[in-house]
């Protein structure tokens, strides 16, 4: 009768299996149920729940832990592996289990549907993973976040966590946020200078400020007199732009341009609005700041488009494998009205 494999029994020996296997891109993970088997890859992001060794998975049976693929392979005998980098989920973290004040304050800032990483890798058998998971990954100090919805998670690139070891007590779990870490999304004096607009609230709003290249909270800043926000410069090359419908009408009437009026008031109002993370009442981040910063750069160089709906689509920035349509974040879009237009507090451009 054959003796089946003996299974890893400690972190070493889980990496010598691992090298010991074929490394691959990607794999089936397959399923006992007729259909459900899917296809994983490195990079995925995956979810595993407990499967009932651990000591507390009794009481924390369903406990949705996340992860992303950092390599898989295939061994002889053991079959499908996969080594996976870990993230926190909403909740999971205190505070009081941070060692530094960077990091409570960090842990403090996590939005509802953010997952923070962990530097701390393991092994596992492919059949562990329960399902693939929807996350973004984006840069909180760039223009980088895509249109989401309620139920899209999304993960800080630039920020892990890593395990702090207590000599007194080295079975106690505690954490740190590495200054390496740590860039200010704001003002140098901003007590939030690494939140996100995650609940939603008036005072985790950011806006974006092209000429000092950072984001900013609206709370940090003074409210602007202005009628619009200050906008990049037009190149030198843009073609002739009307000014007014009447113009617009003329051109079009004349053939100089495609665009009609409609189409041309549509882009005036958007190439104006405000590059914005977050919105008042909602409780995810939700922005426009793809659209309307390639909207700004597409008027600068290029003026307005032929076909601003076709442009709009195409550039809308909805994440992909969601269930929102590029449409209706466009509706969404075109029905936003800024209510405020804000002063950066370091250069006092119009934001």
């Amino acid at each position: 009768m054959p003796t089946l494999p003996p299974v890893p029994r400690s972190a070493t020996e889980w990496s010598d299996v691992f090298r010991a296997g074929e490394v691959v891109q990607g794999l089936l993970c397959r399923r006992p149920e007729p259909g459900e088997s899917f296809y994983i890859k490195c990079r995925d992001y995956v979810s595993i729940y407990p499967d009932g060794s651990g000591r507390d998975d009794a009481i924390k049976f369903d406990r949705k832990m996340y992860a992303r693929i950092a390599a898989l392979c295939k061994h002889p005998e053991l079959g499908s592996l996969v080594k996976l980098h870990w993230y926190f989920s909403y909740g999971e973290l205190t505070p009081d289990e941070m060692v530094n004040q960077v990091g409570r304050d960090f842990i403090v800032s996590q939005g509802e549907n953010e997952l923070v990483s962990l530097s701390h890798d393991t092994y596992t058998f492919a059949e562990r993973i329960h399902s693939l998971e929807r996350v973004i990954n984006m840069t909180p100090t760039a223009i980088s976040f895509p249109v989401i919805d309620a139920a899209t998670l999304f993960a800080r690139g630039d920020k892990t966590l890593i395990r702090s070891f207590n000599m007194n007590n080295p079975t106690l779990e505690r954490y740190e946020l590495p200054l390496s870490c740590v860039f200010s999304m704001c003002t140098e004096t901003c007590d939030g200078q690494y939140s996100l607009p995650a609940m939603g609230a008036e005072g985790d709003i950011l806006r974006w400020c092209f000429r000092c290249n950072k984001w900013l909270h609206t709370t940090c800043c003074e409210r602007s007199n202005a009628v619009e926000v200050s906008l990049p410069l037009p190149r030198d090359t843009r073609p002739l732009q009307p000014q007014t419908v009447e113009e617009a009408v003329q051109m079009r009437c004349g053939n100089r341009v495609q665009y009609g009026p409609f189409d041309w008031l549509l882009w005036q109002q958007l190439s104006t609005l405000p590059i914005q993370r977050g919105m008042p009442g909602l409780n995810y981040v939700l922005s426009f700041e793809l659209i309307v910063s390639k909207i700004r750069e597409e008027d600068a160089q290029n003026g307005c488009p032929n076909d601003v709906q076709e442009y709009l689509l195409e550039n809308i920035g909805v994440a992909k494998d969601i269930g929102l349509m590029p449409q209706e974040a466009l509706a969404m879009l075109q029905g936003w009205k800024p209510e405020d237009i804000y002063e950066c507090p370091i250069c006092g451009n119009d934001i």
